[in-house]
Order: structure tokens, then C-alpha cells, then sequence
């Protein structure tokens, strides 16, 4: 031992590199981590054009606001089924309802003109716009005894059921 030489053994001190934090992948799905890595790769910002600042979009967005669907109500009842459609400021003449194989169309057309004068000024508005409201109808249900009443701005369809697609109570024993 006595021939031994020691070395002196230098610890150089590699520069320490920032790891990124990794969670493991148990804690998301695979769709959940390809959506992850996707959106790191490439911002889903790009795919919603709606985002984008045209100068157009604004009219755009308030057109689209006041577009309007007649609210309805479907309602089954023990001999028939009531239809309940909301139509404000339409009237009977402008108002059609159809039939067609198994799916029943509301179709309308609403006008409005308004006239206000004044000393200083005078003011016109004009709206005008048609819907259609279409629905399946269920099987069972008598086509040629639908009937439709417009009042007060409710339109009411109903149809009638079928003897054997009316709902009976059956006793339990």
C-alpha cells in the first residue's frame, strides 16, 4: 500500500437544466393527453372563426339576435295531443298549418309598421320576417281530425289520438 498514490478526484458540478414538470399520465385519459399535447402544439384560437375582429361580425351577431323561433308546448294527453305555439302580432291570414306524412309544419309571416311623427321629427320602422316550426308527429295519431285555433296570440293544434293509441289505466291486481 505503500506504492498507492492517491488521486485527487475532481467533482466538477454539471450546470443543473430545468426539468419540465411531467404529471403522470394516469391523471388524464389518452383523449384528455392528445388534447393537451394538440393545444400546446397548436391553439384551438385559430379554429373559432367567430373570434376573429371583422368589422362585419358585429351586424352580424345583432341580425342573429333577433331572429326569433316560436316557443311551443307539446302536451299528451289521455284522447289527444295539444300543440301550444307561441305567435305574438301574427294573424290568421298570415298563418298556415300542414300536414305531411307524419311531420307537421307551422309556417308564418309577421309584418309590422310603425309610424311616429312629431314636430321635430319623424319616425318609421318596418319589420317583416316569416318562421317555420316543424315537428314529427307521433304514431297513433288521426291526421285527417287536426284542428288549429289562433287567439290572443296562441296558436293551438291538436290532434286527435287513434282509439287504439289512447291512454288507458290498466288495474293492477
Amino acid at each position: 500500500m505503500a506504492n498507492e498514490t492517491k488521486q485527487d478526484v475532481a467533482v466538477v458540478a454539471k450546470p443543473r437544466t430545468e426539468v419540465a414538470e411531467s404529471r403522470p399520465l394516469s391523471m388524464f385519459s389518452p383523449v384528455e393527453e392528445v388534447e393537451r399535447l394538440f393545444d400546446r402544439l397548436m391553439p384551438r384560437g385559430w379554429l373559432a372563426p367567430t373570434a376573429w375582429n371583422w368589422p362585419m361580425w358585429g351586424a352580424f351577431d345583432e341580425m342573429l339576435q333577433n331572429v326569433r323561433v316560436p316557443q311551443m308546448d307539446v302536451i299528451d294527453r289521455d284522447k289527444d295531443i295539444l300543440i301550444r305555439v307561441e305567435l305574438p302580432g301574427v294573424e290568421k291570414k298570415d298563418l298556415e298549418v300542414s300536414v305531411s306524412d307524419s311531420t307537421l309544419v307551422i309556417k308564418g309571416k309577421v309584418s309590422r309598421e310603425v309610424k311616429e311623427q312629431k314636430k321635430d321629427f319623424f319616425r318609421s320602422e318596418i319589420a317583416q320576417g316569416n318562421f317555420s316550426r316543424s315537428l314529427s308527429i307521433p304514431a297513433g295519431v288521426e291526421s285527417s281530425k287536426i284542428g288549429a285555433n289562433l287567439k290572443d296570440g296562441i296558436l293551438e293544434v291538436i290532434l286527435p289520438k287513434e282509439e287504439s293509441a289512447q291512454r288507458r289505466t290498466v288495474e293492477v291486481k
